[in-house]
């Protein structure tokens, strides 16, 4: 039995796939293909290893009898000579690009991840053989396919940036003018208009300076969450204590929602208030950056 036919037998025994025996020896399964069709052959180091996945002796394994083996491994008394068995010492591995035995001189190696390393997981990587040519081709690619990705995100972030702070900021102008010219009756129109057109700037950039990442976002948040915190109460216990308490309750309710409100419109009016003098210094930033720091 031949080394190929044997490797091919073992590995079946251990119920294993040539691709399942190739990442064992982080080898590609061409190379197992090759030496199980008697193709190549495996060095000494590769051996041993197998030896001792499939536990076994290397011996088993180089020689096609053993017992055959033992009896020509004997001097030859007519000749005075020994019969040498010689295992390849280098192995071709195969490129991953071209599918092609790699010499020894062009041979690179880079370790290619296989899982992400999950909670309690650490990742995973296995060895890829290239030509040296073929993997700067390679690295090529994979940098024009990164630019590629960089442009259509800076595209789609850009798009979305202006379709919500053009949207924001329309609402904003529509619903200001309409409460200015309907609710301020001593305002000229003409001051009504030019406020509601500020307002209706003010909320475009506010919007288009959260989403792109910027510091008025966490201004946002800040104003936003102010609140007081309202002291603790001492009742009796007794049903006048007890009216008293739910009233109290009711009404410390009311004023912290009164004071949400009121955070969250100062919120709005502050961030606006810096948008818009943000938003040219945003907008140059976002342009030179490819929109890299956008929130989608």
């Amino acid at each position: 039995m031949t080394l190929g036919q044997k490797l091919k037998e073992l590995r079946q025994e251990k119920s294993l796939t040539q691709k399942d025996l190739a990442d064992k020896l982080h080898v590609s399964f061409q190379t197992v293909s090759k030496w199980e069709n008697g193709e190549n052959e495996p060095d000494i180091s590769t051996l041993r290893e197998l030896a001792k996945l499939f536990e076994c002796s290397v011996d088993y394994l180089i020689n096609e009898d053993e017992i055959e083996h033992e009896k020509e491994s004997e001097p030859n008394k007519e000749e005075g000579v020994t019969k040498t068995i010689i295992v390849h010492q280098k192995e071709l591995h195969v490129c991953e690009r071209c599918n092609k035995d790699i010499p020894e001189d062009e041979l690179v190696m880079e370790d290619v991840l296989v899982r992400h390393g999950g909670r309690g997981h650490s990742a995973e990587y296995r060895k890829a053989y290239y030509h040296k040519d073929c993997l700067e081709e390679t690295q090529k690619e994979r940098a024009e396919t990164k630019r590629k990705a960089k442009i259509a995100y800076a595209s789609k972030a850009k798009k979305l940036s202006f379709f919500w702070g053009i949207f924001g900021g329309s609402v904003a102008l529509i619903a200001t003018m309409i409460g200015l010219l309907v609710g301020a009756k001593t305002l000229h129109p003409a001051i009504s208009v030019l406020l509601s057109i500020v307002a209706g700037y003010g909320i475009f950039s506010m919007v288009y300076c959260i989403i792109s990442g910027s510091y008025i976002g966490e201004v946002f948040v800040w104003c936003a969450g102010l609140s007081i915190k309202f002291p603790g109460l001492i009742f009796s216990w007794d049903l006048d204590g007890f009216a008293w308490l739910i009233a109290m309750k009711v009404l410390f309710a009311v004023l912290g929602f009164l004071i949400g409100v009121f955070a969250l419109m100062f919120a709005i009016a502050f961030s606006a208030a810096l948008g818009m003098i943000s938003f040219p210094f945003v907008l140059i930033h976002n342009e030179n950056n490819g929109y890299e720091d956008s929130l989608i």
